[in-house]
């Protein structure tokens, strides 16, 4: 197995090159050489050939001592003698081999050695799709050679160039995601038109939400993390039941955090203020840090912030003004041991606190009355353990979850406080909690002709809820007490078969089975449980080096359950199952300066879940039916010069079929039949100075509330206008940024309190606009 070599001196340098060159001699058949995946982010030089020597399985020898030199990032497919000439491009030194997998690093001729620095990157540079490396697949591809409509936005746009900030704005940075707005905290993400319903209830997500390799959404809403010191977010539309398993209908978010360095000690803080027009005054703290306890095989990174939004939404009745602001406290720990060369292991622990004062509906303008408060709160915890490194030429993977997740939530039930025998100002409160275990193992091999990847996983989830009205005057009714416990066993392989050079065949399947039992104490009662596979396939063709076309079959599986209805009776609904096929293109044109991409999709749903909101408001789950979409996504992305351009855009024709309900609008809920956005940006370094700016629209057409025959609830169409400016230099870095800009106050989500929507006109409008000052320091 090679061995990296860091510091050598001259005669133990030439004793390694002749074992070297004997294990080559009997081992010829060895392509060291052979182009493989690479990523090695900036850094000093020591760390980067650390990683080229795990990534490329190679060796790096030098004469003495390593160079004090900081290199650039490389990323992209390439053979390991290209990776070193991009590293020690424009340094002096240069690398030669001497043995199948053994370099030496040599000083330049001194002709050969450039007069003046390389000079420096821009500052938010658009990787060409040639050289980006995706894991959302679960294993490092190249986007090029990805069979799959994916998107990509990397970590530093949350990091001052977007109005996002937590997991549930992603919808205005990446195309064909949609939010159901109804507050931080309480929102679901809808993935390729697969929209159930914007209402909290108890099934699963349709799209899977992951940090790292740890989904933190399952049957409750997005948590909302705040996206701070995140690498990139990964985005797979379409169903992912192959490698994902349930849940995935609709596709796959992925947030990669950036982990321990090992080689050096780095840091940074931020402070950020933001004041709301006609609302109240916001603000940031963040801050994060990477220390090596032990160089080279122990690391510490650390993250912590806290943040306060300023609410808009005023209260008549209450004589309160700004109610809806929401405070957000979280971190993140993760430590890093590297036993040797080869092997990783991470310990990560995430943690968050989210309070809402109260919800963001209004009855007219940005006011309401209410008797009471609506406010809500979520707590998430996550404990991750990793360990990663290759057995023989296989790579191997154990990652081990545990997620503790309540969600909080009161809403003014005084307009059906008769109906459960109580008087006088009542409120709703809900408790919800979900206590989740998963448990993966994988083995892949990411080289040669035939690629693959197997493992298995446990997925054990416990589901509280507990519904109870309560009365100012002290009376409480409870109406809801129920839990269930879910297990879900499953094994999976997903294996990509050179058939020409230009020619690849991909197949998987997902063979699993799922038990849910009522109550978790109770496992000896019966239980539903169901059992099947989950098969996709992809062909796809490079006819040249910068494009890709491929077609490709996915399918994905939610299993069924039981819940209360109004009643307090358990009413049992069914899995569904959704079929997908999709034909796209990715296209690399001028040398990578401009990229297009067009998919085009069809897809059919099988015996639709849906959370309903009764009479009595409270959420109940039923089947509605079948639904069928279908439609084009396209995305081009372009530089000249300073400039960088992306523009996104989905049409799509999403609608109920074979419906069980007497309906006559069937469009699927929260699902526009067309949307966009689009991104201008500029950034360009002026001697010691980094200069940037960016204005950016997202357009949502026309949707629906919910399959509610007699009160459909429509949502207009609505823009979002925001721009910004930056200014960076030694280490600072200051950013003007101005949210909805053009102050637009269209409705985003057309219900706010489920026991009074039928009684008035509710609506959630967007924020105001909002100016936003951001102050960084990296050291």
């Amino acid at each position: 197995m090679p061995i990296r070599l860091a510091r050598f001196s001259q005669w133990k340098c030439a004793a390694a090159m002749g074992a070297f060159a004997l294990s080559a001699a009997a081992n010829v058949e060895r392509a060291y050489a052979n182009p493989t995946v690479i990523d090695i982010p900036a850094g000093p030089l020591a760390g980067a050939i650390d990683a080229l020597s795990r990534q490329a399985r190679i060796s790096v020898a030098v004469q003495g001592r390593l160079p004090a030199i900081r290199t650039r990032a490389v990323r992209g497919r390439m053979e390991p003698g290209e990776a070193l000439a991009r590293l020690l491009a424009g340094s002096g030194w240069r690398a030669r081999q001497v043995a199948p997998a053994l370099w030496q690093l040599v000083r330049a001729p001194e002709g050969s050695r450039p007069t003046t620095p390389p000079p420096r990157p821009a500052q938010h540079p658009i990787t060409p799709p040639l050289n980006i490396v995706v894991t959302a697949l679960k294993r490092e591809q190249l986007l090029s050679s990805a069979p799959v409509s994916i998107a990509v936005a990397p970590g530093d746009r949350f990091a001052g160039g977007s109005s996002a900030r937590g997991s549930s704005d992603l919808g205005e940075e990446v195309g064909s995601v949609f939010s159901t707005h109804m507050g931080p905290g309480k929102e679901r993400l809808f993935l390729r038109g697969v929209a159930d319903s914007p209402f909290n209830g108890p099934t699963q997500s349709t799209v899977g939400l992951f940090l790292d390799d740890a989904r933190i959404n399952y049957a409750l809403p997005d948590p909302d993390l705040r996206l701070v010191d995140i690498d990139r977010v990964e985005v797979l539309r379409g169903p992912q039941g192959t490698l994902y398993g349930a849940g995935t209908l609709g596709g796959v978010v992925r947030i990669d955090t950036n982990r321990p360095r090992l080689d050096e000690s780095a840091g940074g803080i931020a402070i950020e203020g933001s004041t709301v027009a006609r609302g109240g005054d916001g603000g940031a703290l963040e801050g994060w840090v990477n220390v090596p306890l032990i160089r080279d095989r122990l690391g510490l990174r650390a993250v912590a912030y806290v943040d306060r939004d300023g609410g808009w939404i005023d209260d008549s009745e209450r004589q309160k003004t700004n109610i809806n602001s929401v405070r957000r406290l979280g971190g993140r720990v993760n430590l890093r041991w590297k036993p040797d060369a080869r092997w990783t292991m991470d310990l990560s622990v995430v943690a968050q606190g989210l309070k809402a004062r109260d919800t963001s509906y209004a009855t007219e303008g940005l006011t309401r009355a209410t008797a009471l408060a609506e406010p809500n709160r979520n707590n998430f915890l996550l404990v991750r353990i990793d360990a990663k490194g290759p057995i023989g030429g296989i790579d191997f993977l154990s990652s081990t979850a545990i997620e503790n997740n309540n969600v909080v939530s009161r809403y003014d039930a005084s307009a059906v406080a008769g109906s459960v025998g109580l008087a006088g100002p009542t409120a709703y409160d809900e408790k919800r909690s979900i206590y989740l275990i998963t448990q993966e193992f994988r083995l892949s091999r990411s080289q040669g002709p035939f690629k693959w990847l197997a493992g298995v996983s446990i997925v054990d989830a416990v589901n509280v809820n507990f519904g109870t009205f309560n009365a100012n005057s002290g009376g409480s009714v409870q109406v809801r007490r129920q839990g269930n416990l879910s297990l879900e066993a499953a094994a999976f392989g997903e294996g990509t078969l050179a058939l020409r050079n230009n020619l690849d065949l991909t197949l998987g399947v997902r063979a699993f089975v799922s038990n849910i039992w009522d109550d978790p104490r109770k496992t000896s009662d019966p239980s539903i449980d169901q059992y099947g596979l989950s098969p996709s396939a992809a062909l796809a063709w490079r006819p040249t080096p910068g494009s890709l076309l491929w077609v490709r079959y996915a399918s994905a599986v939610r299993p069924g359950g039981r819940n209360l209805d109004g009643a307090g009776t358990l009413v049992t609904f069914a899995s569904d199952k959704l079929h997908n096929i999709e034909l796209g293109s990715r296209l690399s044109l001028l040398d990578g300066h401009l990229d297009l991409d067009l998919t085009g999709f069809a897809l059919r749903w099988h015996n639709v879940q849906s959370d309903r909101v009764g009479l009595d408001g409270l959420v109940v789950t039923t089947n509605v039916g079948d639904a069928s979409n279908y439609g084009i996504e396209t995305a081009v992305r372009g530089t000249w010069r300073d400039f960088a351009l992306e523009l996104s855009a989905t049409r799509q024709h999403g609608r109920l079929e074979s419906a069980l309900i007497e309906d006559s609008d069937l469009r699927l809920p929260v699902l526009p039949d067309i949307s966009g956005r689009a991104r201008l940006s500029w950034n360009r370094q002026v001697n010691d100075w980094g200069l940037g700016a960016y204005m950016s629209a997202n357009y949502w057409g026309p949707t629906r509330l919910g399959f509610d025959p007699n009160l459909p609830l429509d949502i207009g169409a609505r823009w979002l206008v925001g721009a910004g400016v930056s200014a960076s230099r030694d280490g600072w870095r200051a950013v003007l940024s101005v949210s909805n800009l053009l102050d637009n106050r269209s409705n985003s989500f057309s219900f706010g309190n489920p026991f009074t929507y039928r009684l008035q006109p509710q609506f959630t409008p967007q924020q105001p606009r909002t100016v936003m000052l951001r102050l960084e320091r990296s050291f």
